[in-house]
């Protein structure tokens, strides 16, 4: 039993990081790139009707991270203008939270301001909604087969 004990932390390790995550802050990395004096890193994720969208601004020369910034991001879905969202600062990104459709294909344009200067750039966003079942079956079913296979050794060991 007391390897088992021991091997229990490295299980709940095994299982917490490898299940999919709970995507906070925007999820997947959708755009990396440079504008005016502005590293930028943009972030997003879609759940249950909600996109999640963050911009990491980072100096361009220096690699230190921009806080007071403003940053809008204008929608665009088939060239035409459908929205128009403010990031707010969230901690350590620019972010914003908004309900939108299943499927998404933007192009989105951000136009940034800090002491640093202004700066704008466009990306294309395309989201489809995730399938987390598998991964979580997958999960789930080594975790019991592990606990199965402590088990069995454990059984073979106390009739030796």
């Amino acid at each position: 039993m007391r390897g088992f004990a021991r091997l229990l932390p490295v299980l709940v390790a095994l299982v917490t990081l490898s299940s999919t995550p709970v995507l906070a802050h925007g999820g997947d990395l959708v755009y990396t790139g440079a504008a005016g004096p502005y590293q930028v890193r943009a972030f997003a994720n879609w759940a249950e009707g909600w996109l999640d969208y963050s911009v990491d601004l980072r100096n361009v020369s220096t690699g230190a991270r921009i806080p007071g910034a403003e940053v809008r991001v204008t929608v665009f879905e088939n060239g035409v203008n459908i929205a128009q969202y403010t990031a707010f600062e969230s901690g350590s990104v620019y972010e914003f939270v908004e309900q939108s459709p299943e499927e998404v294909h933007w192009n989105l344009v951000l136009d940034i301001s800090s002491a640093l200067g202004p700066a704008k750039l466009s990306h294309s966003l395309d989201l489809a909604p995730t399938n987390w079942v598998w991964p979580s079956v997958l999960v789930i079913g080594g975790f019991f087969a592990a606990v199965a296979a402590h088990t069995w050794t454990a059984r073979r060991r106390a009739r030796a």
